[in-house]
């Protein structure tokens, strides 16, 4: 036995979440893993896969009951990506960055936007985590993107770049700094961004040595209003 079946022995999860990771351990031995070299060599968006995980309802495991999910455990969620990532690494990174892209709308977002955009994510949309730029990787203060206020809306000027789900997404939370604050810290903050937003356009995708059905895009905001 190795240290990765040992560890499974000692998994802290309750009867309903067995039940669930046993049911994705089907879907991943039945219909993912054999789709996963196609979608790799053809660097094909994995549809397929997405509606397999959505018929599972498998997004409403990170989303509040009070916003149509069923929230298991983060244990849970870990031992999911980890089975969906060992059929197909692609559709492991597509259905966790879901679950990253949103986390902080879930913990920090106003109730509005809680009730108005969760429901979608749990009933299988799809997040992206929008920070990095061609300037600005791991040092996310030379970003460039702006947010600036004009009446109600917010308007977003900028790009990212390497987004993942960029293409895809139904909801992005997108990070900027506004305009006329001082600091390269203070300045930075974020905003949900909706798809099908005029002045949002995808300008490439990249063509990647690996995880290729993941895909990775270079987003444009030209005086996007939310």
């Amino acid at each position: 036995m190795n240290i990765l079946e040992r560890l499974d022995f000692r998994l802290a999860l309750n009867d309903e979440e067995m039940m669930l990771l046993e049911s994705v351990q089907s879907l991943t031995r039945e219909q993912i893993a054999p789709r996963a070299e196609h979608f790799d060599r053809n660097a094909e968006f994995p549809w397929e896969n997405v509606k397999a995980i959505n018929e599972l309802g498998l997004n409403a495991m990170f989303i509040p009951e009070a916003y149509g999910g069923a929230q298991m455990s983060y244990t849970a969620y870990l031992a999911c990506v980890r089975e969906i990532s060992k059929a197909c690494a692609a559709t492991g990174i597509i259905w966790a960055t879901n679950y990253h892209g949103m986390k902080p709308l879930i913990d920090w977002g106003t109730e509005e936007q809680k009730q108005r955009l969760l429901p979608r994510i749990a009933q299988g949309g799809l997040g992206a985590l929008a920070i990095t730029e061609p300037g600005a990787g791991s040092d996310a203060t030379g970003m460039r993107t702006t947010f600036r206020e004009e009446g109600d809306e917010i308007v977003i000027n900028g790009g990212k770049t390497f987004i993942t789900n960029g293409d895809v997404a139904d909801l992005y939370l997108l990070f900027g700094k506004w305009e006329g604050i001082a600091g390269a810290k203070e300045s930075i903050s974020v905003l949900i961004l909706e798809k099908g937003t005029p002045g949002l356009s995808v300008v490439r995708l990249e063509d990647k040595m690996g995880t290729r059905a993941s895909s990775t895009a270079t987003l444009a905001f030209d005086n996007c209003r939310v």
